[in-house]
């Protein structure tokens, strides 16, 4: 088998998605615009269905309340199935801020980071070899307690 294979066109591969925040972009753009119309029909149709359920009578034997928690408890998956499309456009768009921050700006500030340290190193190396190191202070003697009282307690050496 060969490895050479054409690159599909039209498909989005996560190298083109790494190409740039430009494409990324166009990506979660284009996702929006196929996904909002499908959002609004479901949204619709979830009204919709809603309303029918609403309007259907009490079975005999219902219990109170039984009825709304049967129409709540049919409805809830649908209704739910929106609810994830449209969060899926809020992950898509938390995802190209994510990789940005991690993937192209964040290399950028270790780098700038790492340049100071060094520009730090080489100023202390530098200037290390220039100073010329103060003289240390003679050690004085020990001066004579003048207090007898307690002179006692001290160590004789």
């Amino acid at each position: 088998m060969s490895n050479d294979k054409k690159p599909r066109q039209g498909v989005w591969t996560p190298d083109l998605l790494a190409e740039g925040p430009e494409k990324r972009r166009v990506f979660i753009e284009q996702r929006r615009q196929y996904l909002a119309p499908l959002i609004a029909e479901m949204r619709q149709l979830a009204r919709e269905i809603d309303a029918d359920i609403a309007e259907r009578p009490k079975l005999y034997g219902d219990l109170p309340f039984q009825a709304t928690l049967r129409a709540r408890r049919t409805v809830k998956p649908f209704e739910q199935a929106v609810e994830s499309l449209e969060e899926c456009l809020d992950f898509l768009t938390t995802y190209a801020a994510r990789y940005k921050a991690s993937y192209e700006e964040l290399p950028e500030q270790r780098a700038e980071k790492k340049a100071d340290k060094q520009r730090v190193r080489e100023l202390k190396a530098s200037s290390g070899q220039q100073q010329i190191e103060a003289p240390q202070p003679e050690a004085e003697p020990p001066v004579a307690d003048p207090s007898p009282l307690f002179s006692h307690l001290r160590k004789s050496g």
